[in-house]
């Protein structure tokens, strides 16, 4: 049995502090941040109209997500064709490696001191361990078909079931005894 757990999603803390330091895509149901970031200089750049800003980070958010299928579904190593035509900026999901809003969009707007200070609150040194409390509840959500947890800065019971083999969790879920159970019972 192995389930993995990351604590430590890049490219898609990178998207919830451009959604946030640029107040991005705010019809969407994503939960509020915790902590919130302190968004220090990051600001919408004028190089394109706020809509336009709107639908590009709303289209990363799709792709970042649909990474988790692509990668899960993928089998057999990359060809060279392949690793070829995923070494370009908006080309094909590399099941290897999640798409990034910097390679598609660049830093332009980004304080990366406040992305790096918000980063670190949000990733756990030492790494949490708490899955031998929750021996029981990991090998049922296993045996349906659970192999990995995703933990992101969310306040809160959060827990959303992404694919057959995804549960996305919060990180206050993820330290809660009873709400980690609660959520590994979306996978039974």
């Amino acid at each position: 049995m192995a389930i993995a757990v990351d604590d430590h999603v890049q490219n898609l803390k990178m998207l919830l502090f451009v959604r946030q330091s640029w107040s991005l895509a705010q019809d969407l149901d994503i939960p509020d941040l915790s902590p919130v970031p302190v968004t220090g200089n990051s600001r919408i750049p004028e190089s394109s109209s706020r809509d336009a800003w709107d639908l590009m980070w709303k289209r990363e958010w799709d792709r970042a997500w649909a990474w988790y299928d692509i990668r899960s579904e993928r089998k057999a190593p990359l060809t060279q064709g392949e690793m070829q035509s995923f070494a370009r900026p908006g080309q094909d999901l590399n099941p290897l490696m999640p798409p990034f809003w910097t390679v598609e969009y660049g830093e332009e707007g980004i304080d990366w001191d406040a992305f790096d200070a918000w980063d670190r609150q949000t990733t756990p040194i030492p790494p949490i361990n708490v899955e031998f409390d929750h021996v029981s509840a990991l090998v049922s959500a296993w045996h349906g078909g659970l192999t990995n947890v995703i933990v992101l800065p969310y306040r809160g019971f959060f827990a959303h079931r992404l694919s057959s083999s995804h549960l996305v969790v919060s990180a206050e879920t993820r330290r809660s005894p009873e709400l980690y159970d609660r959520a590994l019972s979306f996978c039974t």
